[in-house]
């Protein structure tokens, strides 16, 4: 891991003093920690740590540089505490209210039912009769009159913000077993005083009881018999077991828990030994007690690998923000065209599988979004969602940041390496966007993923599962790319599961309208009007690059009208141009058609053609001579090619090679305006 920085901001400087020092016994000197007073602004550092928020209210911190600390009870300064009697009203003094407020309930956390009211600099609530007061190393902050004062030292940081802190420094949390284990030393070095100052066993437990409970291991204490003596909660929660202790305490490893095996030797510590428990992965540290070199017992620790993973996974997904999280739900896709209806029927439909889904559609059509609300509707909703643009992604980087690299694979790789996407979106969904443009050596790596379901880094050793859900996306005719060679078949036939066609916006004219009203509230801060004529000009327009051209429309529009009216003046240069091109369409073009045949027979064929380019197909004349006939135009296959060679001649249509079908030219989509708007005059 790189030196970094980090500035710690503090009220005083003994909780500078104590996070620094936490902080520089997990990192050694791999990290610069600042005080406030020594960095000018937050540019100069990479992260800050707060000791609550209040500290910064005035800062403008960027939250992906922000970690507000949680922080723990000194467990060491407890003994006074435990002293006290239950009902005992004191006051918890601290330098801010609501740090005092932390301590309040970190403490009633520990199992301290005492009556306690927080007390802080120019705090004016009324003290009378009370003489205890708990502090954290602020004896100055005491108000005089108090008769017992108990220091309970300056709070710590919780084990889990060194965890965060680590995961954002890319750092090794190995370490974080060890720091842990240290902390369930404290725990056990209190218990041993507790032993020596506490006559009767059951207020022992009780208290043990209550540290145990505050740490989120599993933690078990047999004796030298491997007798069970004290087991938290959090335990019974990883194992499944009830509530009760009765059935467990008292009773040997060997007869309830046969999986834990325990160290012979009293200096004989086992950590991170990994135990496979009904169908759990758990992380078990095992650690004999000692009291005058006599071995007394073993504290077990341990941890479900699935919570781990959870927790490595949230705190990534919390700094990737909303590169980790879906941003949009079904919600967002505006339209009630019969067509779009029809299509998110089936999207609902598919979202409760969790099978491979190919979103296909033109571009702009808003594949992503759709792919969005699909994720947001499925069981992984919870789950991170990344997507990935091949189109965008140089073949170069391609392979690392799909499947991550180990450290040292390659000049200027990170030191510790770097999880890949594939890794990242572990029980979410991950979004293939533009899966046409893949390269071939790509193609086959994602065959392979798909189909084993599990990784391998670049440079690593080490096979790693994931669980993913695949969201492909393509502008291009996959099938047709398979018959060219350009795509494989059998990675073709991996992702053609659950087929979703995303309707153009030519094929849902009934939503421009909504679509262009709510563009304009996103781009216009005022109420703006819109000239019927402007809006049955965006009606008629063709759109070819569909709702983002739309969106992008609305923006120009919305830019350069005068007040807040749009009128014809303000649409920009594609409408002139679309007038140009089909003033440019001679009418003599028509005519030539006419002569040779039916003008609505040429019509039908660019109209097969042009639902055909929607669907992303080429077709041939077999499907124009079904499609006619369903028209009530009865056309022989003759006929239809003599047509197309016309059609082919004037640049209306583009013909591929023999068997691939043929596709409508955008000179096509104009002479198929211009027919549709003359034969509405004739008619």
């Amino acid at each position: 891991m790189d030196k970094r920085t980090l500035l710690v901001v503090a009220k005083d400087q003994r909780t500078h003093s104590v996070f620094a020092k936490q902080i520089h016994d997990f990192f050694q000197n791999r990290i610069t920690i600042l005080h406030e007073s020594k960095a000018s602004n937050t540019d100069e550092v990479d992260f800050v740590l707060a000791s609550s928020p209040k500290v910064i209210e005035e800062w403008k911190i960027p939250s992906e540089k922000l970690i507000i600390a949680r922080r723990a009870i000194n467990i060491a300064k407890m003994d006074e505490l435990v002293t006290l009697p239950p009902d005992t009203r004191c006051l918890v003094v601290n330098n801010m209210l609501e740090t005092s407020h932390e301590t309040i309930e970190l403490l009633r956390n520990l199992g301290f039912q005492f009556e306690m009211v927080p007390y802080y600099p120019g705090c004016k609530q009324p003290i009378d009769g009370i003489t205890t007061a708990i502090y954290a190393e602020g004896a100055e902050l005491v108000p005089r009159g108090m008769q017992k004062v108990v220091n309970i030292g300056i709070r710590p940081l919780d084990v889990s913000t060194i965890i965060e802190l680590a995961v954002r420094l890319n750092a090794n949390v190995d370490r974080a077993n060890l720091y842990s284990a240290r902390y369930i030393q404290e725990i056990i070095e209190q218990s041993r005083r507790f032993y020596r100052t506490l006559n009767h066993i059951k207020e022992l437990n009780k208290h043990l009881d209550t540290i145990l409970n505050t740490v989120h291991e599993g933690i078990i204490t047999t004796d030298p018999n491997k007798t069970i003596i004290q087991i938290n909660q959090a335990a019974k929660n990883i194992l499944g077991i009830g509530d009760s202790n009765k059935d467990l305490v008292g009773k040997t490893l060997d007869e309830v828990l046969p999986w834990l095996s325990l160290p012979e030797g009293k200096e004989q510590v086992e950590v991170n030994k990994v135990q496979s428990v009904n169908h759990l992965n758990l992380v078990v540290n095992n650690t004999p007690i000692t009291l005058e070199d006599e071995k007394i017992g073993v504290v077990t620790a341990f941890q479900d690998v699935s919570n781990i993973q959870k927790v490595e996974q949230e705190v990534r997904k919390e700094l990737q923000g909303k590169g980790l999280s879906s941003k949009y739900t079904i919600k967002d896709i505006i339209g009630k065209s019969d067509r779009l209806t029809t299509t998110l029927d089936v999207l609902q439909k598919i979202s409760t599988t969790d099978k491979t889904v190919l979103i296909l559609g033109e571009n702009g059509t808003g594949k992503e979004l759709f792919a969005h609300s699909i994720h947001s509707l499925s069981k992984r909703k919870n789950g991170p969602f990344l997507p990935v643009n091949f189109a965008g992604l140089p073949e170069s980087l391609a392979e690392s940041e799909l499947f991550g690299y180990e450290g040292g694979s390659f000049t200027g790789a990170k030191k510790n390496g770097k999880p890949g996407l594939f890794e990242l979106a572990h029980n979410g969904t991950l979004f293939l966007d533009e899966i046409g443009d893949a390269s071939p050596s790509l193609q086959a790596l994602l065959l392979r993923v798909l189909q084993e379901k599990q990784v391998m880094r670049i440079g690593g050793q080490q096979i790693i599962p994931i669980d993913v859900r695949i969201i492909a996306a393509t502008n291009r005719s996959l099938k047709d790319l398979v018959e060219e060679g350009k795509f494989r078949q059998d990675l073709y036939y991996r992702l053609f599961v659950l087929p979703l066609r995303v309707p153009s916006l030519r094929e849902r004219r009934e939503d421009i309208s909504l679509l262009v009203e709510h563009f304009v509230k996103e781009n216009s801060l005022v109420t703006v009007d819109i000239e019927p004529a402007v809006m049955q000009r965006l009606l008629n327009y063709d759109w070819p690059g569909n709702v983002r051209e739309l969106n992008s429309v609305v923006q120009y529009m919305t830019s350069v009208m005068d007040g807040n009216t749009i009128t014809e003046l303000d649409l920009p240069e594609q409408f002139r141009e679309t007038e140009q091109k089909l003033q440019e369409t001679k009418k003599g073009d028509m005519e030539e058609l006419e002569t040779k045949g039916e003008l609505f027979s040429f019509y039908v064929i660019l109209e097969c053609l042009e639902q055909a380019k929607s669907r992303l197909e080429c077709v041939g004349r077999g499907k124009i001579v079904d499609f006619a006939m369903r028209r009530g135009i009865p056309i022989t296959d003759q006929q239809v090619r003599h047509r197309m060679d016309s059609l082919r001649d004037l640049g209306y249509i583009f013909s591929g090679r023999r068997g691939q079908g043929s596709r409508i030219t955008d000179k096509g989509l104009h002479m198929l305006s211009m027919m549709k708007q003359t034969m509405e005059l004739r008619v």
